[in-house]
């Protein structure tokens, strides 16, 4: 009798609370609040250690007596479902059993839920959980609904949190099957969402293929053989049948084969395991969490071999493939093929190439491709991006082909002190030398009563690329700090076009001497247009080109105490050495011959005049001679072609002569200019070995 009677109270006070909690839930007008409630499940979760289970079944339907308020339709709370969890405790209800898409399990643990769900279920957004931050609720709906105790929540919609963006938790999702959520949240809010369906996609099959003779017994991967067997994946198609994806091993060389669905274009993540395990991978944090290089195939790349009828995509890794001529020195000694069975190039959307946790401490890194093309690899940086961050090096590319990162030892950093010595004797040098250079165009533009011959026509061009080089010099440091790209860019590509302005005017300048002195240009119709466009047109066309390569961009210069200098500029290695140093050396080479040609006939004249009495000083002879090295550029050799210990030296010896170019030019053009008539004599005349240094152009000047 006695237990009897306890049941009873027992059940009648259960029945008390539920229908008290559920009263004050409905006055705080939760199913109100949300006209969607038609549509959705509303759960609210409640915090309650002596009880755990469904309070109310959103199938309940209480009469309309039992409420307030605007609630008058049934249909508005019709799925309200209560449910109360306790501490370490699991519910696993239908809480709306007239709709099955509102299933979910609750498990509380150190003050969180983990409400599991179905993709089905997160998929028709059919869910709403409220949480009450009070730990039990009373009979007292007007505090609830006034939020005096600071009740109210919004609800949460697991759909806001989980979707494709969801991480994948092993651990978490251990004995669940592929298409459950794991949603996390506290009383204050969602703190993340979990699934279940794992990211890191398996090959389906195993294929071995014989390496036959692409891999030499000292391990070397023969490079026309790789990419032979590239060019072959498309027969192992029907090697897979009906599998869509398959792991592909060729002795040491290691990939994934995958077909490519029509009605399914996408990108496609390549991981690479460090045991260099391959697996297709949907997930970016589970990329980064399992495997540390990684390929991703652009949507972009995908159609466009649709298009033109490729039916699938393979990735093969070389190692320890054969070097270059250059023997370069290869990342991992890695080299990653791509094959998609179709020509793929100048993709906007670029392929990705990615490579972390990279120890390239004490080299410079650069992304590279080889068109597999030749007996040896023929690398270039052409198409390829190289970004670099932190530990991991990215090489995004516009093209298909072999990839790989080439490593070159960095020059060694110059020393704090030098690099200060250098930069103030730059900058004073490039300030003497642009006043100078101000000065002869000032004489010749506003008090100049001469008209100009062909040989000052060219001198003066000369000046005008010499300033502007002076000029974007003095002012390139200062932009380079300024952060801005388009104002770097600007700055480097207008110091390039000056500098390769002022070789060529250098060029014109040794090609007129010797046409003097064969007295040839007199023939030469058109001659001074001619060399107005060598001298403007063609370093434009070149700058113009590395622009829309995108060359141009901030590099620093590191020194020996940690710190760098910025400066805007070209840091492709390959374009300085093929561009600068090529060109430069092309002139250097023609306008040391002249100057050799020069010097002889100067020393040979100086003898002819000795014997006959006529010796002029041998300072006007060695003036002669420094005014030559200056107008032909010949000093600027000591800046390029400096190696090894003589570096930093050449580099001095560089900076004091550019500092006094300018005045010896400008001294050469005041002594060609002074001599006014109707006639001037040829370059080298038998009077006097020091007519050079006057004049070197027999073109007729008169008086304005």
């Amino acid at each position: 009798m006695t237990l009897s009677s306890d049941g009873l109270r027992l059940s009648m006070e259960g029945k008390l609370w539920g229908f008290c909690l559920t009263t004050a839930i409905l006055l705080c007008g939760i199913g109100c609040q949300y006209n969607q409630s038609e549509h959705r499940c509303t759960v609210l979760i409640v915090n309650d250690d002596t009880y755990s289970g469904v309070i109310r079944n959103g199938k309940d339907s209480p009469s309309q007596n039992n409420f307030s308020g605007n609630c008058t339709l049934q249909k508005e709370i019709q799925r309200l479902c209560i449910i109360s969890t306790g501490e370490n405790t699991t519910t696993s209800e239908k809480c709306n059993p007239g709709f099955p898409n509102c299933t979910f399990e609750v498990r509380k643990d150190n003050n969180s839920y983990f409400i599991t769900l179905s993709n089905v279920t997160v998929n028709n957004q059919e869910l709403n959980f409220w949480f009450p931050r009070r730990k039990n609720i009373t009979c007292i709906p007007s505090q609830f609904y006034q939020n005096t105790t600071g009740d109210q929540t919004t609800p949460v919609k697991p759909e806001t949190f989980c979707g494709k963006d969801s991480t994948y938790d092993a651990d978490a999702c251990r004995n669940k099957t592929p298409d459950i959520f794991i949603l996390k949240t506290t009383a204050a809010g969602p703190i993340s969402c979990l699934r279940c369906n794992n990211p890191v996609k398996k090959p389906d099959i195993n294929i071995c293929v014989p390496s036959g003779q692409m891999e030499s017994s000292s391990g070397v991967i023969s490079a026309d053989l790789a990419s032979e067997a590239m060019k072959n994946l498309s027969s192992l198609i029907e090697l897979m049948g009906n599998a869509s994806t398959a792991a592909i091993s060729m002795g040491k060389v290691k990939g994934l084969l995958s077909r490519l669905h029509k009605e399914d274009p996408k990108d496609i993540n390549f991981g690479f395991s460090p045991n260099k395990d391959m697996s297709i991978v949907e997930d970016k944090y589970a990329m980064e969490k399992y495997f540390n290089r990684s390929v991703r195939l652009s949507k972009e790349a995908y159609e466009m071999a649709l298009n033109k009828s490729g039916t699938f995509v393979g990735v093969l890794v070389f190692p320890s493939m054969s070097q270059d001529e250059k023997k370069s020195i290869v990342l991992n000694g890695e080299v990653v093929g791509i094959e998609i069975g179709a020509h793929i190039a100048n993709l906007t959307d670029t392929i990705d190439i990615e490579y972390r946790n990279v120890d390239k401490v004490g080299f410079n890194v650069f992304c590279n491709s080889w068109n597999g093309k030749g007996k040896l690899p023929n690398w270039t940086t052409d198409g390829c991006q190289t970004l670099e961050s932190n530990n991991s090096i990215m090489c995004q590319c516009t093209h298909l082909s072999f990839f790989a990162i080439l490593m070159s030892p960095p020059p060694k950093n110059i020393s704090a002190s030098d690099v200060a010595s250098l930069t103030y004797i730059s900058y004073v040098g490039c300030g003497l030398s642009m006043f100078f250079l101000g000065l002869a165009l000032f004489m010749q533009f506003v008090i100049s009563k001469t008209k100009s011959s062909q040989a000052t026509k060219i001198l003066v061009n000369l000046f005008l690329a010499m300033l502007f080089l002076n000029l974007t010099f003095l002012t390139n440091e200062t932009i380079a700090d300024m952060g801005s790209y388009v104002a770097c860019v600007i700055i480097a590509a207008v110091m390039h076009y000056s500098m390769l302005s002022t070789f060529t005017w250098f060029f014109i300048e040794a090609v007129h001497l010797f046409l003097q002195l064969k007295k040839l240009n007199a023939n030469i119709k058109h001659y001074m247009l001619k060399v107005y466009v060598v001298g403007w047109v063609l370093p434009a066309l070149v700058v113009i080109i590395l622009l829309g390569l995108q060359k141009y961009t901030l590099m620093s210069i590191e020194t020996d105490d940690g710190k760098s200098v910025k400066m805007c500029w070209i840091t492709d290695i390959y374009i300085h050495y093929g561009v600068n140093i090529g060109y430069y050396a092309w002139v250097f080479i023609w306008t040391l011959t002249i100057f050799i040609i020069v010097v002889r006939q100067i020393l040979f004249l100086r003898k002819t005049n000795a014997g006959k009495g006529q010796n002029d000083p041998a300072s006007k002879n060695t003036l002669t001679i420094l005014g030559l090295l200056f107008l032909l550029g010949l000093t600027w050799g000591f800046a390029f072609f400096s190696y090894g210990p003589m570096i930093i030296p050449s580099y001095y010896i560089f900076s004091i002569l550019n500092s006094f170019q300018g005045f010896f030019l400008f001294l050469y053009y005041y002594n060609t200019n002074k001599i006014v008539g109707d006639d001037r004599n040829s370059v080298i005349t038998n009077k006097s070995i020091s007519t050079f240094s006057t004049n070197y152009d027999d073109t007729p000047v008169h008086k304005k």
